[in-house]
């Protein structure tokens, strides 16, 4: 049952990639101009007929859409990335050096959320309907309602102001030069992220632990009178576990590809600001690979939650 649900899975994931294939080339190329044009600027105007035309040959941007595909998904099968018109560089080994910026602000987030997270869900769903849940919930609404950059901008105007912190994309320090180092411009960014993770994990874990609290083995745990602390961690908690591992999952598949914003704000040199300057330059190359790798990530991290769910609940063996 396991090997036959993971071959289906598999064959929905390379559908669901290559729609996220076709989509990205489509839309990137339905917007205005085009490479020469993010290349060259007001000057691609005064080009003549001859000059144009050489250029969009040497860009590939000359060949039909449907042989531009084509020649891209050929590139794809054999591991080739393409090359950044912007930078010359090859774009497998600029995703390479971004990869470890997004996955480690990625892990930090998930590292400081998911535990306040389960903690305030907890703290909310022990006493519902009271000041503690209230104030628990006010603050879930809160994450969700302010948007992330909106808090980036707060928190790096602050540090600007008391500390005279600005960040520098050219002073990234990566963890294997210094832990410190590394760890003082990324904690920020990771904090700024956390907020809207915790709030999403609190009101799962809420959801998830009233729901176990009223069911008829914790009323049976309570009544054999074993201790309180016992039965809220190894009954009612681990049978809240299923849905928190879930949107655990989901959440950190979304960093991979849902930290634009904060990345460039803190100008930290990861995927989400690759991708944003692959588009603004409109460097078709970068912004089609970034994007199909950020998706190829996010399918198996949530390839991998689902195995992770039925590995937790023996029922869902049996689906």
């Amino acid at each position: 049952m396991t090997w036959r649900y993971l071959g289906a899975r598999l064959v929905g994931t390379v559908g669901t990639l290559v729609g996220v294939t076709v989509l990205v080339f489509v839309v990137l190329r339905a917007l205005p101009g085009d490479a020469v044009t993010a290349k060259l600027g007001t000057e691609s105007g005064v080009l003549t007929a001859e000059q144009l035309a050489a250029l969009e040959r040497y860009y590939g941007i000359d060949q039909p859409m449907w042989q531009q595909f084509t020649s891209w998904l050929g590139s794809l099968l054999t591991g080739n990335l393409g090359v950044s018109v912007d930078s010359g560089a090859s774009v497998g080994g600029l995703i390479w050096s971004a990869l470890p910026v997004t996955v480690e602000l990625a892990v930090l987030s998930i590292l400081v959320s998911t535990p306040v997270g389960i903690a305030l869900g907890m703290l909310a769903a022990s006493r519902p309907g009271r000041a503690r849940d209230v104030g628990v919930q006010s603050f879930g609404l809160f994450g969700l309602a302010v948007p992330e950059f909106v808090i980036a901008s707060v928190v790096v105007a602050a540090l600007a102001s008391a500390f005279s912190y600005f960040p520098d994309p050219g002073s990234f320090v990566p963890v294997t030069e210094s832990v410190v180092g590394n760890l003082s411009q990324m904690l920020y960014p990771a904090l700024v992220l956390s907020v809207g993770l915790v709030a999403t994990i609190m009101r799962t874990t809420r959801s998830a632990y009233l729901e176990a609290q009223s069911t008829d083995f914790v009323r049976t745990a309570r009544g054999k009178g074993l201790a309180p602390r016992r039965i809220r961690l190894r009954h009612v908690l681990h049978n809240a576990s299923i849905p928190i591992v879930t949107i655990v999952g989901i959440q950190f598949g979304y960093l991979l590809g849902g930290t634009v914003i904060v990345e460039q704000i803190f100008a930290l040199p990861g995927l989400g600001r690759l991708l944003l300057t692959g588009i603004l330059r409109q460097d078709y190359a970068v912004v089609q690979s970034t994007v199909l790798f950020v998706a190829v990530a996010f399918v198996l991290v949530n390839l991998l939650v689902d195995l992770t769910y039925r590995a937790l609940d023996p029922r869902a063996r049996l689906r």
